[in-house]
């Protein structure tokens, strides 16, 4: 089988202005080393986080004035089409996760503090909405901690319960979900990190009981073993700095994620403007392996590529989506493939 030289790539962004396009589908030709858009959207306002899952693309629309969840249809290389909105109570809608068990799309709110959940119906459409929970509490740091800040829910390998990361309470909590989605009164478990550190995404292995935390306001990463489907079963294991003392200027870590096969972890880093890869032994341990440019300013998000060859970068404050070529053998960001124009692009995900 030939190499693989053809991928689809989805953007997310911050529209500079209503009306502008926020969703981008580009098409990369890795031995051409040329990107291109072939599709855009402008349907729904500030599309900042994205989730691919076959013909169908689900976007958080960022607003202050409610929580969002939309659902397009694309197909190909064909147009990215709006087919469903769901608002409900809560704002800033900053980041979605699917169910793996259950036909539910579920949000976190930085804005509001709060998880919003809606039903997914068997033609795609969404169905009823479960009602926000709220959650409560603040941090240490007066202009980042003032109040609860969810910014990001998910569920981790062989775990029933849904997870948030609360970056303005220092807390992970955990809800029981049912045949009806989340249930708020079962939320029984609370995972604290160290005050001040505003956790913010977490990234699980894909065969070994670990969990990475990347702290935003920190600049760690906290590595965890699993030892059950339950929250309280996390045992930290370690801590590691993104950020050198030297470094004099604002830093924010941001994204996290391991390789496909599990053997390397990647953090982005805000400010610095770095992507800092280390590698992964089994017991948990990291090592790291090499600090290198994002290709641009305010690396928001990245991700892999399905078969783990190419690492995409939003650079939000560039305005450029940067592609990288990855060396299997070491982990090592191998140089740039090609890069893309966006204006303030905050996500960008593989189409599977």
């Amino acid at each position: 089988m030939g190499e693989q030289n053809e991928y689809r790539l989805y953007v997310g962004s911050y529209p500079p202005s209503e009306g502008e396009c926020g969703i981008y589908l580009l098409a990369l030709d890795k031995a051409r080393r040329s990107c291109s858009i072939v599709q855009a959207n402008a349907e729904t306002a500030n599309p900042s986080y994205l989730v691919s899952a076959g013909d169908v693309l689900y976007a958080a629309n960022e607003q202050s004035e409610c929580a969002q969840v939309s659902m397009f249809a694309t197909q190909g290389d064909g147009p990215i089409v709006l087919r469903d909105t769901y608002r409900t109570h809560g704002a800033g809608t900053c980041q979605i996760a699917l169910d793996p068990r259950m036909p539910y799309v579920y949000g976190a709110n930085y804005e509001s503090g709060s998880i919003v959940g809606c039903h997914i119906l068997s033609d795609g459409l969404f169905g009823s909405g479960m009602d926000s929970v709220q959650q409560s509490g603040h941090g240490p740091n007066s202009e980042r901690q003032e109040g609860p800040h969810v910014h990001m829910v998910g569920f981790a390998p062989d775990a029933p319960a849904l997870i948030s990361v609360n970056l303005g309470t220092d807390a992970l909590m955990s809800y029981a979900v049912g045949e009806h989605g989340l249930e708020p009164a079962a939320c029984a478990e609370v995972l604290h990190v160290s005050a001040g550190e505003g956790p913010r995404m977490v990234a699980h292995h894909p065969t070994l009981p670990f969990t990475a935390l990347i702290t935003e306001l920190g600049n760690h990463l906290i590595m965890y073993r699993r030892h059950g489907a339950s929250l309280s079963s996390w045992e930290q294991l370690d801590s590691y700095r993104l950020v050198s003392d030297e470094f004099g200027g604002e830093a924010l870590a941001a994204h996290v994620l391991f390789s496909p096969d599990g053997r390397y972890l990647y953090a982005s880093v805000r400010g610095p403007n770095q992507i800092v890869v280390f590698s992964v032994d089994k017991s948990g341990a990291l090592v790291k392996l090499s600090e290198v440019s994002s290709g641009g300013s305010w690396p928001r998000h990245m991700e892999l590529s399905p078969d783990g060859t190419l690492l995409a970068v939003a650079n939000e404050r560039s305005c450029e989506v940067v592609v990288f070529e990855v060396d299997k053998a070491n982990g090592l960001l191998a140089g740039e493939v090609a890069r893309c124009a966006i204006a303030n692009p905050t996500c960008a995900v593989w189409r599977k």
